[in-house]
């Protein structure tokens, strides 16, 4: 660095207190001062607060902090001059993935330069990617720590995979190129294979990706028993865009997630704290979806192995057995036909015996039945008599009370109107009635 000499300044500075400078001569001066002082080019390392590219003019405008903490303790405003941008620009983004942002931290060398009207600047000429990848990698690799520290690192690694995940839950961009291919991945699959998706809408880049993610998961674990595995799909970007994922938040609540996690976020190179603690890293959705189909492809095919192999065991088996059957089949001919002849044979003796004892049975009854029928015929003729006479005479009894009978007697009966007079009161003077006598009748008219 060249430095003023003592002498040089110190007559600047007396030049400047006895005489009176308009403005314009004193930041002049200033000015002078500054580009003696500073004239080379200088490495700096500050935090990137506002960046402008202006289309019209073509040159990119800078706001460089320094914090301590959330607090601001240095500020300056930067310049890429049109000249220098392209180049910047992309050798920045080959080697980190992405372009300059706010917020980002980063080592550039520039040149201190002072205007009378705009000021200090700093003209920057050169960005030093390495750096920022290596903020990156120091960052990654104070959370990993962090969380292997808690026993997390591959909690979600231990999760059972299902054997057959066919229901899919996904938290992705919906209009997202990669949430697309992996439905279509899925759904396109050549064994007929059915899968059930569920989208956990969310960002997948830019400030509000972290939260944004990490309430889908919250709303994803309380639904997790309808589901079988998670899968977290970011299509395409920048790489630098992968750095939301490099987050202590998501990758604690992606290691405690109640189910195993498959993370479509990354390319080749690349890999997150995400990354690291889902259960698998596919590297991209599609590879996320061929990897779910082959799971399932695999169940079936361990299925039809079992089944080869019973039938194979059940073969063996019955061959095996073949003979014994035969051989039983053999002796139970035998045994049924011994066993039926004997049978016969005591059948017959029975059926003999049977009809011996009938026959004594019948011949000894046959002169019971015979006496039996005689004392029925004679107790019924008994019984028949003793009857006769009792209905004899109760008919006799009945003729006397015969209202003929009782006529021819001499007994009369008197009418009214065709009714039995029974009281006198039922007749009045002048009433007519009838007398029945046993031949005949008399009718009369009532005079007292």
């Amino acid at each position: 660095m060249v430095k003023l000499s003592r002498q040089r300044l110190c007559g600047i500075i007396r030049d400047m207190r006895k005489d009176i400078l308009t403005l314009r001569s004193f930041l002049s001066e200033v000015r002078q001062v500054i580009e003696l002082t500073y004239p080379l080019q200088y490495s700096v390392l500050a935090e990137i607060a506002q960046i402008n590219t202006r289309h019209q003019s073509g040159h990119c405008y800078l706001m460089f902090v320094e914090k301590d903490g959330e607090v601001v303790v240095a500020k300056a405003s930067g310049v890429i001059w049109k000249s220098n941008l392209f180049r910047i620009l992309n050798k920045f983004k080959d080697a980190v993935g992405g372009e300059l942002r706010e917020g980002m931290k980063v080592l550039f060398t520039a040149e201190v330069r002072f205007h009378e009207l705009y000021g200090l600047s700093l003209n920057v000429v050169d960005v030093d990617p390495s750096y920022t990848l290596g903020e990156f990698a120091l960052t990654r690799k104070k959370i990993l720590a962090q969380i292997e520290k808690e026993g997390l690192l591959l909690k979600n690694k231990q999760q059972p995979f299902p054997m057959v995940p066919q229901r899919i839950a996904v938290i992705s961009s919906g209009s997202s190129a990669g949430y697309e291919d992996f439905l279509n991945t899925l759904d396109s699959n050549p064994y007929g294979f059915r899968f059930a998706v569920t989208l956990f809408s969310a960002y997948m880049q830019g400030e509000q990706a972290e939260t944004s993610i990490l309430n889908a998961l919250r709303e994803c674990a309380l639904k997790d028993k309808m589901y079988d595995v998670l899968v977290i799909i970011r299509g395409g970007g920048d790489n630098i865009d992968l750095h939301c994922f490099d987050s202590y938040n998501l990758g604690k609540a992606i290691a405690n997630f109640p189910l195993p996690v498959l993370s479509g976020i990354g390319h080749t190179r690349d890999e997150t704290v995400v990354d690291i603690v889902s259960y698998k890293k596919m590297i991209t959705p599609t590879s996320a979806g061929r990897f779910i189909i082959e799971k399932v492809k695999d169940f079936e095919d361990y299925i039809e192995n079992l089944s080869g192999q019973l039938t194979d065991k059940a073969l063996d088996i019955i061959d095996g057995n073949r003979v014994s059957v035969k051989e039983k089949e053999r002796h139970l001919n035998f045994s049924t036909e011994f066993f039926l002849h004997k049978k016969s044979q005591s059948f017959k003796t029975e059926a003999a015996l049977f009809k011996t004892n009938a026959a004594q049975c019948i011949a000894s009854r046959s002169f019971v039945l015979k006496q039996i029928s005689e004392n029925i015929f004679s107790a019924l003729r008994i019984y028949t008599k003793g009857h006769m006479g009792f209905l004899e005479r109760q008919e006799d009894r009945v003729s006397l009370i015969n209202p003929v009978n009782v006529l021819k007697r001499g007994y009369s009966i008197t009418l009214k109107d065709g009714k039995v007079l029974k009281d006198k009161q039922d007749v009045k003077e002048g009433d007519v009635v009838e007398t029945q006598l046993y031949k005949g009748r008399i009718r009369s008219r009532v005079e007292n």
